[in-house]
């Protein structure tokens, strides 16, 4: 009698699937869900696998910026001379991510010298805080949240404005202007090459032909500043805008929107889709015009468009501040009483939802006017290069 074959010996089981064998594409479409930017950070960094994810796609950081717009973190307030700014973090969220953010940065600038005079705040973009020490003439840019201070030699001659720009990479620019009565010049720093580049200079005619002839200088006059939105400055004059492109660091003139019926002040931004935008309150309505500049469909020529007016609740001392990514910053303006510090309160509205407004800080009317807002940016170890690439592979 034949002997029978052994029988074949059993498979193994298959290997179990857990979220550190699932693929980038399904990852990035988990992360994609998530609340925040800051819970981002926290689950990105849970192992490599995950920050690879975020690191190789590059449509995944425009996918996320248009579901998630980047988080307010809190204010940074400048006190009178002789003091280090103070920071106001945002409070009222039950989200632990957020606090997380606030308690691992530096936001009391613990490692800007204290020793060397004061510092007063110049601008704050892109998570750095640009800093000037006046007695010293001293300038330095500070990311909390890396705790990177980088010292900036001084600038071969006085400016009158200084912007900070960077990219996700951690690099920047200071995009500064120096004005001489008729003419303008951009003087220009580079982190990368640590120097200063001066431009030639602008004439306000070559700016505008139709420059009036009793106006002696080019910008608007201190304490009016300029506004920086998706890579250009706009500085409004009572008859056109000034712009200044941070690229190629050429001067140029645009019109303003047709003026309404009871217009108050107007603030300058951009919207969520990043176009340029006008936001102005209509006095006698309650209600405020967004104006758009944008290409009109028949013969493709950027120009003014109205694009909606929202009504706001019917709160007379409302005072408009800034737009930043479709949303309208603004002031709630107590009135005075004898004795007494006024108490102001910072709204936050949407203008593409119209929500209601929805009230962020109160604070003292004085530390109101001179705050800037911190807005978290997109990490620079989010971002594939040559430094983070050596990082991973060790």
């Amino acid at each position: 009698m034949a002997c029978q074959p052994p029988p074949p010996p059993e498979s193994p089981p298959p290997a179990p699937t857990t979220i550190f064998t699932i693929g980038d594409d399904l990852l990035l479409e988990i992360f994609v869900r998530l609340p925040s930017l800051p819970t981002l950070v926290r689950a990105a960094f849970a192992c490599r696998n995950f920050l690879h994810a975020v690191r190789s796609s590059p449509t995944f950081r425009p996918t996320f910026h248009a579901l998630h717009p980047p988080p307010l973190i809190g204010l940074f307030l400048r006190h009178r001379e002789g003091e280090i700014p103070s920071f106001a973090p945002l409070r009222g969220r039950a989200d632990k991510d957020h606090a997380a953010v606030v308690r691992g940065s530096d936001f009391f600038l613990t490692r800007v010298p204290d020793d060397q005079g004061y510092w007063n705040i110049g601008d704050c973009r892109d998570g750095y805080l640009l800093l000037h020490n006046e007695q010293n003439g001293l300038f330095a840019a500070y990311n909390p949240l890396a705790r990177v201070l980088h010292r900036i030699p001084p600038p071969p001659e006085a400016l009158r404005e200084l912007y900070i720009l960077s990219n996700p990479e951690g690099s920047f620019r200071l995009v500064c202007v120096h004005e001489d009565g008729l003419q303008v010049r951009a003087v220009v720093f580079s982190s990368d090459s640590g120097e200063w580049q001066v431009l030639p200079w602008t004439e306000a005619a070559t700016i505008n032909k139709d420059h009036p002839d009793d106006d002696k200088h080019c910008l608007p006059p201190k304490p009016a500043t300029g506004k920086l939105v998706n890579g250009r400055i706009y500085w409004t004059r009572n008859d056109y805008v000034v712009v200044l492109d941070t690229t190629t660091l050429r001067f140029s003139s645009m019109d303003l929107p047709p003026t309404m019926d009871g217009q108050k002040p107007f603030v300058l931004g951009e919207t969520k889709d990043e176009e340029l935008c006008v936001v102005c309150a209509i006095d006698h309505r309650l209600t405020v015009a967004v104006w758009v500049r944008r290409a009109d469909d028949d013969d493709r020529v950027e120009k003014w468009m109205l694009d909606k007016e929202i009504a706001l609740p019917e709160i007379p001392v409302l005072k408009l501040v800034a737009v930043s990514r479709g949303f309208l910053h603004l002031h709630l303006m107590p009135t005075n009483e004898p004795n007494t510090v006024p108490l102001c309160w910072f709204f936050s509205f949407c203008l593409e939802t119209a929500a209601e407004l929805k009230k962020i800080f109160s604070l003292y009317q004085y530390e109101l006017e001179r705050s800037y807002p911190y807005i978290m940016p997109w990490p620079s170890s989010f971002v594939c290069n040559k430094m983070n690439l050596r990082i991973a592979s060790t």
